[in-house]
Protein backbone atom coordinates (compact mmCIF):
# COMPACT_ATOMS: atom_id res chain seq x y z
CA UNK A 1 0.00 0.00 0.00
CA UNK A 2 2.83 2.37 0.88
CA UNK A 3 4.51 1.63 -2.50
CA UNK A 4 1.26 2.44 -4.35
CA UNK A 5 1.00 5.75 -2.44
CA UNK A 6 4.63 6.66 -3.28
CA UNK A 7 4.04 5.81 -6.95
CA UNK A 8 0.90 7.97 -7.01
CA UNK A 9 2.68 10.91 -5.35
CA UNK A 10 5.65 10.56 -7.72
CA UNK A 11 3.36 10.58 -10.76
CA UNK A 12 1.49 13.66 -9.56
CA UNK A 13 4.63 15.53 -8.51
CA UNK A 14 6.73 14.75 -11.56
CA UNK A 15 3.95 14.56 -14.17
CA UNK A 16 5.26 11.37 -15.75
CA UNK A 17 1.86 10.33 -17.06
CA UNK A 18 0.14 13.72 -17.13
CA UNK A 19 -0.67 14.73 -20.73
CA UNK A 20 -0.91 18.38 -19.69
CA UNK A 21 2.77 18.31 -18.64
CA UNK A 22 3.84 17.00 -22.05
CA UNK A 23 4.42 20.61 -23.17
CA UNK A 24 6.26 21.57 -19.98
CA UNK A 25 9.61 21.85 -21.77
CA UNK A 26 8.38 22.61 -25.28
CA UNK A 27 7.12 20.04 -27.75
CA UNK A 28 6.37 16.53 -26.49
CA UNK A 29 8.69 13.84 -27.87
CA UNK A 30 5.58 11.91 -28.94
CA UNK A 31 4.96 14.61 -31.59
CA UNK A 32 8.36 14.11 -33.26
CA UNK A 33 8.54 12.36 -36.61
CA UNK A 34 7.23 12.47 -40.14
CA UNK A 35 3.53 12.77 -40.93
CA UNK A 36 1.69 12.81 -44.25
CA UNK A 37 -1.82 13.42 -45.51
CA UNK A 38 -4.06 15.40 -47.85
CA UNK A 39 -4.57 19.10 -47.26
CA UNK A 40 -8.10 20.21 -48.07
CA UNK A 41 -8.26 23.83 -49.25
CA UNK A 42 -11.66 25.51 -48.89
CA UNK A 43 -13.21 28.82 -49.82
CA UNK A 44 -16.70 29.89 -48.72
CA UNK A 45 -18.06 28.14 -51.83
CA UNK A 46 -16.60 24.75 -50.86
CA UNK A 47 -13.61 22.48 -51.44
CA UNK A 48 -11.25 24.04 -54.00
CA UNK A 49 -8.24 21.74 -54.00
CA UNK A 50 -6.57 18.69 -52.45
CA UNK A 51 -2.80 18.79 -52.01
CA UNK A 52 -0.53 16.10 -50.62
CA UNK A 53 1.50 17.35 -47.66
CA UNK A 54 4.24 16.03 -45.44
CA UNK A 55 5.11 17.46 -42.03
CA UNK A 56 8.44 16.77 -40.37
CA UNK A 57 8.96 17.73 -36.73
CA UNK A 58 12.45 17.02 -35.45
CA UNK A 59 14.40 18.09 -32.40
CA UNK A 60 17.47 20.15 -33.28
CA UNK A 61 20.98 20.10 -31.80
CA UNK A 62 20.21 23.39 -30.07
CA UNK A 63 18.28 22.99 -26.80
CA UNK A 64 14.58 23.98 -26.92
CA UNK A 65 14.53 24.20 -30.75
CA UNK A 66 12.60 22.00 -33.15
CA UNK A 67 12.56 21.94 -36.95
CA UNK A 68 9.02 22.19 -38.36
CA UNK A 69 8.93 21.63 -42.12
CA UNK A 70 5.71 21.48 -44.14
CA UNK A 71 6.26 20.12 -47.66
CA UNK A 72 3.74 20.29 -50.47
CA UNK A 73 3.76 17.26 -52.78
CA UNK A 74 2.98 16.63 -56.44
CA UNK A 75 0.40 13.94 -57.30
CA UNK A 76 3.42 11.63 -57.82
CA UNK A 77 4.64 12.35 -54.28
CA UNK A 78 7.57 14.59 -55.25
CA UNK A 79 8.26 17.60 -53.02
CA UNK A 80 7.24 20.77 -54.87
CA UNK A 81 8.05 23.23 -52.08
CA UNK A 82 8.83 23.23 -48.38
CA UNK A 83 8.08 25.86 -45.76
CA UNK A 84 10.80 25.52 -43.13
CA UNK A 85 10.21 26.94 -39.67
CA UNK A 86 11.56 26.48 -36.17
CA UNK A 87 9.61 26.11 -32.97
CA UNK A 88 11.40 27.69 -30.02
CA UNK A 89 10.65 27.23 -26.33
CA UNK A 90 11.56 30.18 -24.11
CA UNK A 91 12.21 28.63 -20.69
CA UNK A 92 12.26 31.94 -18.83
CA UNK A 93 8.82 32.99 -20.10
CA UNK A 94 7.45 29.42 -20.49
CA UNK A 95 6.28 30.22 -24.04
CA UNK A 96 6.47 28.53 -27.42
CA UNK A 97 7.19 30.55 -30.55
CA UNK A 98 7.00 29.74 -34.26
CA UNK A 99 10.11 31.26 -35.79
CA UNK A 100 9.50 31.97 -39.46
CA UNK A 101 12.96 33.46 -39.93
CA UNK A 102 14.06 37.08 -40.32
CA UNK A 103 13.12 37.70 -36.65
CA UNK A 104 9.46 36.95 -37.35
CA UNK A 105 8.13 35.22 -34.22
CA UNK A 106 4.53 34.10 -33.73
CA UNK A 107 3.49 33.16 -30.20
CA UNK A 108 1.93 29.72 -29.87
CA UNK A 109 -0.49 28.97 -27.03
CA UNK A 110 -1.02 25.46 -25.70
CA UNK A 111 -4.52 24.54 -24.65
CA UNK A 112 -5.40 20.90 -24.13
CA UNK A 113 -3.55 18.81 -26.68
CA UNK A 114 -3.28 21.65 -29.21
CA UNK A 115 -1.07 24.54 -30.17
CA UNK A 116 -2.89 27.69 -31.34
CA UNK A 117 -1.77 30.98 -32.82
CA UNK A 118 -3.41 34.12 -34.15
CA UNK A 119 -1.65 36.79 -36.14
CA UNK A 120 -2.29 39.60 -38.59
CA UNK A 121 -0.37 40.39 -41.75
CA UNK A 122 -1.01 42.83 -44.61
CA UNK A 123 -4.61 43.57 -43.63
CA UNK A 124 -5.50 39.91 -43.05
CA UNK A 125 -5.96 37.78 -39.92
CA UNK A 126 -4.86 34.18 -39.58
CA UNK A 127 -5.72 31.51 -37.00
CA UNK A 128 -3.93 28.19 -36.97
CA UNK A 129 -3.86 25.11 -34.82
CA UNK A 130 -1.94 21.88 -34.58
CA UNK A 131 -3.63 19.23 -32.45
CA UNK A 132 -2.73 15.71 -31.44
CA UNK A 133 -5.58 13.22 -31.99
CA UNK A 134 -4.50 9.71 -31.05
CA UNK A 135 -1.37 9.10 -33.19
CA UNK A 136 -2.31 11.76 -35.78
CA UNK A 137 -1.71 15.48 -35.96
CA UNK A 138 -4.46 17.74 -37.29
CA UNK A 139 -3.32 21.02 -38.86
CA UNK A 140 -5.73 23.86 -39.64
CA UNK A 141 -5.25 27.43 -40.76
CA UNK A 142 -8.02 29.87 -41.60
CA UNK A 143 -8.23 33.57 -42.16
CA UNK A 144 -9.64 36.51 -44.04
CA UNK A 145 -9.65 40.26 -44.42
CA UNK A 146 -9.14 42.14 -41.16
CA UNK A 147 -11.72 44.72 -42.21
CA UNK A 148 -15.02 44.17 -40.40
CA UNK A 149 -17.84 42.80 -42.53
CA UNK A 150 -20.34 43.86 -39.83
CA UNK A 151 -20.20 46.25 -36.88
CA UNK A 152 -22.92 46.08 -34.24
CA UNK A 153 -24.55 49.08 -32.63
CA UNK A 154 -22.88 50.27 -29.40
CA UNK A 155 -23.47 47.81 -26.55
CA UNK A 156 -23.50 49.57 -23.19
CA UNK A 157 -22.79 46.45 -21.11
CA UNK A 158 -19.72 45.71 -23.20
CA UNK A 159 -18.80 49.39 -23.50
CA UNK A 160 -18.16 48.91 -27.18
CA UNK A 161 -19.23 47.33 -30.43
CA UNK A 162 -18.83 43.84 -31.87
CA UNK A 163 -17.04 43.61 -35.19
CA UNK A 164 -17.16 40.40 -37.16
CA UNK A 165 -14.80 39.47 -39.95
CA UNK A 166 -15.54 36.96 -42.68
CA UNK A 167 -13.35 33.87 -42.84
CA UNK A 168 -12.33 33.53 -46.51
CA UNK A 169 -10.26 30.35 -46.49
CA UNK A 170 -9.57 27.15 -44.60
CA UNK A 171 -6.73 24.70 -45.07
CA UNK A 172 -7.07 21.46 -43.13
CA UNK A 173 -5.03 18.25 -43.04
CA UNK A 174 -5.22 15.11 -40.94
CA UNK A 175 -1.58 14.00 -40.82
CA UNK A 176 -0.82 10.36 -40.10
CA UNK A 177 2.57 9.10 -38.94
CA UNK A 178 4.81 7.76 -41.72
CA UNK A 179 6.40 4.51 -40.70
Amino acid sequence: MRLLFILLISTVCFGQNDPFNEFEKGLPSSWLGRYAGQMEIYSPTGLQQLVGVQLDIQIMDRENYWAYNMSYLSPQGEVLSTKAYHIVYDETKKKLWMDEGDSLLIEMTRMGNCLFDHYELSGMFFNSSLCRQESNLVFEISGGQKKASYTSPFIEEAEGVVESMRVNFLQRAVLKPVK
